[in-house]
């Protein structure tokens, strides 16, 4: 009873530093992502209405004083381009629900729904992330069903109700048929090429040792990797994010601010004169 209550504490020990951890993450990514986004919106509502307000404007008084100066080719062909989704709007509308529901009703299918979760674990930035949670997730359940007496095969089929992800629910599958046919259940794990090589090993190690002592090892080595993955994530995603603004300030300075300085400026009143 005593050690059944300890390792129901260090259950939830762990479920609570999965929560927080989770929790401070979400914020953290939200104070990156939030403002950055409010000013990409920003510049694409100023790109949008510069090109079909001003850009109009300077060329009226361009052709009024009769310069011979013309706008940017970059100019012209994004105000052409505006200029055809006004007019063909139900095009672009058509395809970006097309595209939207098509998705939808594909993900909802088990074969769509298998494939966004595995997609889940290969996207770029979060992926590894997303998988090492999971995978903690269960072996933290795992753990705590080995120390209540159970053997490797009951207690993966317990934990596997943890899993949401079809993809860490169907190598537990496969972990558990393996057992059933004398085979290593460590490997649908490590043949998935989504496990890292110090998890599988020492999942191998404990198999041959003690298998709860090395879990329990591997779930601190596990809160490790995750954190330094989350530091690598809070490095690399403000230089995603700035990058993808600093494209849509270039467009911006491209399209309407140049032609608005070269206004400005008056150079168009010499070819006018002349």
């Amino acid at each position: 009873m005593e050690n059944f209550l300890g390792s129901l504490t260090r259950a939830l020990e762990h479920a609570i530093t999965y929560l927080d951890d989770s929790a401070a993450l979400t914020k953290r990514i939200r104070s990156i992502l939030v403002p950055n986004l409010i000013q990409f919106f920003v510049l694409l509502l100023l790109l949008v209405v510069g090109t079909l307000v001003a850009i109009p404007a300077i060329q009226n008084v361009l052709d009024t004083v009769g310069s011979t100066d013309q706008l940017p080719a970059i100019t012209l062909g994004f105000k052409r381009f505006l200029d055809g989704v006004i007019k063909f709007w139900y095009i672009p509308v058509f395809i970006i629900l097309s595209a939207v529901i098509g998705t939808y009703l594909y993900v909802r299918t088990p074969h769509g729904r298998y494939r966004f979760h595995y997609f889940k674990y290969k996207m770029p930035v979060f992926g590894p992330l997303i998988y090492a949670i999971d995978f903690s997730r269960l072996m933290q359940a795992v753990l705590l069903n080995l120390r209540n007496g159970m053997r490797i095969q009951d207690a993966l089929e317990t934990s596997k109700n943890v899993a949401t992800n079809l993809v860490m629910l169907s190598l537990v599958e496969s972990s558990i048929n393996n057992i059933l046919v004398g085979q290593s259940w460590v490997e649908p794990f490590e043949q998935s090429g989504l496990s890292s090589t110090m998890i599988t090993e020492m999942l191998k190690i404990g198999m041959q040792t003690d298998l709860s002592e090395m879990i329990e090892k591997l779930l601190e080595y596990m809160k490790i990797d995750i954190d330094n993955i989350m530091e690598k994530i809070m490095k690399v995603l403000p230089q995603i994010v700035y990058v993808i603004v600093g494209i849509m300030l270039i467009f911006v300075t491209l399209v309407v601010l140049v032609p608005a300085i070269q206004i400005y400026m008056g150079t168009w009143l010499f070819s006018a004169y002349l």
